[in-house]
């Protein structure tokens, strides 16, 4: 349920950029985030109901010389309401961060929004707050098995936190250097 919500997301981050039709979007998606995200044919045109279905994005039917008819997607006021709410939020769980986090990322600088500081140091913040709670169930873990995944969360925490004040800094450092 979680990743088709953020699925949503995206396909109206692709719709920031621009009105498209289903096939751009996809080719949007196969250029920028291949590595991050993969949204199937069947699984786009649903979403893209859904969408239209909570007026997040309309669709107009457009024809031009020599093509077949196709719908043309584009994102609603209240569809660019709810994406610059979730773009700047930090992600809730850890095991989310490959996918939403890097795509929160990606949509700040591809869309040219404010905010890639504040999300940074957000997300920073929340995982310093549930490793704080992870490094106190530890402590108080009898069970070897149970301490075991516990220490486990923590690294998980640890190697996050490394990777947003070096990887991510440097790389928010770079944007703003480029413009």
């Amino acid at each position: 349920m979680r990743n088709q919500e953020t699925t949503e997301y995206v396909v109206l981050g692709v719709l920031m950029s621009g009105d498209m039709h289903g096939y751009d979007i996809r080719k949007f998606l196969s250029e920028n985030l291949e590595g991050i995200w993969h949204v199937s044919t069947s699984q786009l045109y649903a979403l893209i109901h859904k969408l239209e279905d909570k007026a997040l994005v309309t669709g107009c039917i457009s024809s031009g010389e020599n093509q077949l008819p196709r719908k043309v997607l584009t994102i609603t006021r209240e569809g660019k309401k709810r994406f610059t709410c979730w773009v700047t939020s930090p992600t809730q769980h850890v095991r989310e961060l490959r996918m939403e986090f890097l795509t929160k990322l990606f949509f700040l600088r591809h869309l040219n929004l404010q905010g890639i500081d504040t999300l940074l140091k957000a997300q920073i913040a929340l995982l310093m707050k549930l490793k704080e709670k992870v490094e106190y169930d530890w402590g108080r873990q009898k069970d070897a098995f149970g301490k075991v995944v516990l220490g486990f969360k923590r690294a998980q925490f640890e190697m996050c936190l490394n990777w947003l004040n070096s990887d991510v800094a440097g790389f928010i450092e770079k944007t703003a250097q480029t413009g």
